[in-house]
């Protein structure tokens, strides 16, 4: 019987280690498609309320929300038209598999388009915030024990 030394199993273990580390370091790399969508229409509705509020107002405040969200229809118009192309209709076998795998894809890897969409999101997210802070400083809005505003007061 062949004794197997700690450097031997060592190196086995890396070798068969290896391929799952490479995957591990590359998820996260690129963008989760179908939260994009859905933080795209979590944020909707809350930049809708707070835009409407600020813009009883008539100082404008809102307008650097608008312009965030134009920027991210703009940059975003591909994967909703993607979207609703697919709610229309029953996609076959191969385009389900292409879906599917560029999925996977943009999930591994960054792809610009996506990304685009991505950092649009987030100018969007932060373009929200900001005026939600400006409101509450104003006193139009009150920020609840949540952290959430209340335009309700």
């Amino acid at each position: 019987m062949r004794h197997i030394g700690p450097v031997n199993i060592l190196r086995t273990l890396l070798q068969r280690l290896a391929p799952l580390s490479l995957c591990a370091v590359l998820a996260g790399c690129g963008t989760n498609v179908q939260w994009l969508l859905a933080e795209e229409g979590r944020l909707t509705p809350e930049a809708d309320r707070l835009a409407t509020t600020a813009e009883a107002l008539g100082s404008g405040i809102e307008q650097p929300v608008y312009e965030a969200e134009d920027a991210k229809l703009e940059a975003c118009r591909f994967l909703n038209e993607a979207t609703v192309d697919r709610m229309n209709r029953e996609p076959g076998f191969g385009e389900q598999f292409v879906s599917d795998l560029s999925s996977v894809v943009v999930l591994l890897f960054p792809v610009g388009p996506v990304e685009r969409c991505a950092e649009s999101l987030e100018a969007y997210r932060t373009s929200i915030a900001r005026l939600e802070r400006e409101l509450i400083e104003l006193g139009v809005i009150a920020r609840t024990t949540t952290g959430e505003s209340d335009s309700s007061s």
